[in-house]
């Protein structure tokens, strides 16, 4: 065994009350860094406090391998900010102990719980269901390395409002098409009663002896590469994000950007904790929700509810965020209704069915693992396209620098901040996949090493919307004008402006017009002096060119 484990075993093994060989339950954290509403969690504390068990809890901090899943540094700090307050939190209202191990990977995991489970005499290990490949392969191993001791590793659905599986068609084959797929899950939720999982708190725990709970302290000062404490857990946990930046900028492909600045600018955006989490959430249904379906596509305004930088880390549960939505319709027509979906208010509809977009791509996710691989749901024709992989054009889309006003601001915002408006998401994609004809996979790959909010499912599912090779992805022949989306959505060219300095005093009336910017930058033009490319390609005859390939596949 490794002093690592060695010591992290020792650290929970101290928590033993004086009750003769206990049953031990330990609870594994994942992208579920909350209390309330967990669903792993209240489950397990049901099940000890009826077997008088113990419990303990463990979350994995894995930088090799959020390194190689293209995790951002933005998010990476948003866990390490948020492990604090859940240690804390689980302490105060449940009385379980919070143990954080550093492990390079998936397979280090495996190993390092396999052990620590036996050395603790663990009887049960409960987490939550994650549903990329190389999670599943990492739990399908850890079954079978528990089972060997006759340990249980059980396994609860708790990402998606509804979990996969539980919205089929009528021959039980998962909606290639979100619409008939969100009727059908709005119905089955107005129908039945969704359930909260409220966790209890482990009545063994109480019972802890003073003596025990100063050995467990003297053991944090031994232990290797893991924290028990608060203090212990932030300070890893702020190692662990300083290491993560050195790699970053060390890294050729990212000397555009300033990795401190993003990182000053997400902490100050999004405040770590459940607790910050559920107070957002009360103020956009306060506040936002009754102007969502029009103001959410206006880059330049805080009309969206900011949540999905939580939902990505589980320190909100997705239920909460409907329940509550659900609330306000009700309010709106009456308590005599039991059918919301029948209300005719847009705004808190159109923010409901965001939340069935996330789970509907998780549970394409789920019916189709192969997306994980780089492969593309529509195979046949993503294969065929002529992708390019020009360098330079794609350097210029990364570093924002295409000549495109709003492509270049929206790119240039997501690197200084570590987010972009989801109207700008789709925008930019489809100007990386179309107007560029730019292979989508790179795109993706970029939005993930930047976003806060990044998770494979939907990062993928929208960007294989872009670029017409998704589930229910857009025509090919639909390609987002990025000038006239600019005029429709940031029409006096604030966004813009706030992101593009050197273009302030460009009059938006030729920001909103390709022909006009074109004319203005190039030599004699009005606004030639400004040190701001032309734009790189002409969106008329790109989109021509676009439309052509994928004719041609046809």
């Amino acid at each position: 065994m490794s002093k690592t484990v060695a010591a992290t075993s020792q650290h929970i093994a101290s928590n033993n009350t004086t009750s003769a060989n206990p049953a031990h339950y330990l609870m594994w954290f994942r992208r579920d860094l909350r209390v309330h509403d967990n669903t792993a969690l209240a489950a397990l504390c049901e099940r000890a406090n009826e077997d008088n068990a113990r419990v303990s809890a463990i979350f994995f901090m894995t930088p090799e391998q959020w390194h190689a899943h293209d995790m951002s540094l933005t998010q990476l700090d948003h866990i390490a900010r948020t492990l604090p307050l859940l240690a804390t939190s689980l302490q105060k209202h449940l009385n379980i102990n919070l143990t954080i191990q550093l492990c390079a990977s998936f397979s280090d995991c495996v190993e390092t719980l396999s052990t620590l489970c036996e050395v603790n005499d663990i009887d049960v290990v409960m987490a939550n269901h994650e549903y990329e490949g190389n999670e599943i392969d990492r739990d399908q191993e850890l079954t079978k390395q528990l089972a060997k001791s006759d340990i249980e590793f059980i396994r609860w659905h708790d990402q998606c409002i509804l979990p996969p599986k539980t919205i089929t068609t009528n021959d039980d084959s998962m909606y290639q098409v979100f619409t008939p797929f969100y009727n059908k899950w709005r119905h089955t939720l107005d129908v039945s009663s969704l359930q909260m999982h409220q966790a209890m708190a482990v009545n063994y725990q109480s019972k802890i002896s003073q003596t025990k709970s100063s050995q467990s302290k003297t053991t944090l000062k031994t232990a290797k590469d893991s924290a028990h404490t608060v203090k212990d857990i932030e300070k890893l946990s702020k190692k662990a994000v300083e290491d993560y930046q050195k790699r970053l900028e060390s890294a050729v492909e990212y000397q555009h950007i300033d990795f401190g600045a993003q990182l000053e600018h997400a902490r100050m955006a999004y405040p770590a904790g459940e607790v910050a989490a559920c107070q957002r959430l009360e103020d956009f249904i306060a506040d936002d929700i009754d102007n969502y379906d029009i103001s959410r596509d206006v880059p330049n305004l805080q009309a969206t509810s900011q949540l999905s930088a939580y939902l990505t880390i589980g320190a909100i549960s997705p239920r909460l965020c409907y329940l509550q939505a659900t609330k306000s319709l009700e309010r709106l027509q009456g308590n005599d209704s039991d059918n919301f979906s029948s209300s005719d208010n847009n705004d808190i509809n159109r923010w409901i069915s965001e939340l069935a977009w996330r789970d509907f791509y998780r549970h394409v996710l789920d019916d189709k693992p192969e997306l994980i691989r780089h492969k593309a749901y529509k195979e046949e024709t993503d294969s065929k396209i002529h992708w390019s992989y020009n360098q330079d054009d794609f350097k210029a889309w990364c570093t924002g620098m295409t000549g495109v006003p709003l492509v270049d601001a929206a790119m240039r915002c997501l690197n200084a901040t570590g987010f972009m408006h989801n109207r700008l998401r789709m925008v930019t994609a489809m100007f990386l996949t179309k107007d560029l004809l730019i292979d989508w996979r790179l795109g993706e790959r970029y939005f993930m090493k930047q976003l806060i909010d990044g998770d494979f499912a939907s990062n993928n599912g929208g960007w294989q919307w872009s670029a017409s090779t998704g589930t229910d992805s857009a025509p090919y022949f639909r390609i987002m004008n990025p000038f006239s989306q600019a005029k429709s959505h940031d029409a006096d060219g604030l966004f813009i402006k706030t992101w593009l300095p050197e273009l302030k005093d460009v009059p938006s009336s030729i920001l909103h017009s390709e022909d006009k910017m074109r004319k203005a930058l190039t030599k004699g033009g009005q606004f030639a002096d400004i040190a701001y490319p032309v734009p790189m390609v002409e969106h008329k005859a790109a989109r021509q060119l676009a439309i052509a390939e994928f004719e041609k596949q046809r």
